[in-house]
């Protein structure tokens, strides 16, 4: 509890001092949806979070997890939030009052939409194989006799 309260200040002061820096709006006519590995939460990459600065992201994570529950619908999350959905969704309501222009505040990247929930499903499915054969592959590798270290 005390974490969290620490985390929500942090979050809080990193977003006052980056307030409304991110981009309103985008030329990009067909932007790409990009999913974050370790969350398996989604962004778009005219959303301007791979550009920004490190502490503005970190605090970004949060938010964007909770979006993401959104799109997909509370019957769909089955990967979770990043701490809780109540921590997740307060620092998403923080996000929005600093950045309330923001690009990736749009209603379509924030609502349920069965066909955009279904994708992000498929999307975040094949990721976690990806990640267990990797891990499996690495495993086999550091049990292999012919491994020196």
């Amino acid at each position: 509890m005390l974490i969290n309260l620490y985390l929500y200040i942090k979050i809080w002061f990193i977003f006052f001092r980056y307030k409304n820096c991110l981009p309103t709006y985008s030329d990009i006519e067909n932007p790409k949806m990009e999913i974050d590995g370790w969350s398996l939460s989604f962004y778009w990459d005219d959303e301007g979070l791979l550009e920004t600065k490190f502490p503005l992201v970190s605090g970004f994570k949060f938010a964007i997890s909770y979006r993401t529950s959104l799109v997909v619908g509370p019957n769909n999350n089955e990967h979770g939030y990043l701490r809780s959905e109540k921590f997740d969704r307060s620092i998403y309501k923080l996000a929005k009052k600093y950045f309330p222009n923001w690009i990736g505040f749009q209603p379509s990247r924030n609502t349920y939409n069965r066909e955009l929930s279904e994708r992000m499903l498929r999307i975040q499915k094949v990721a976690i194989w990806r990640f267990e054969k990797d891990i499996d592959k690495d495993i086999l590798k550091a049990m292999s006799p012919d491994n020196d270290s």
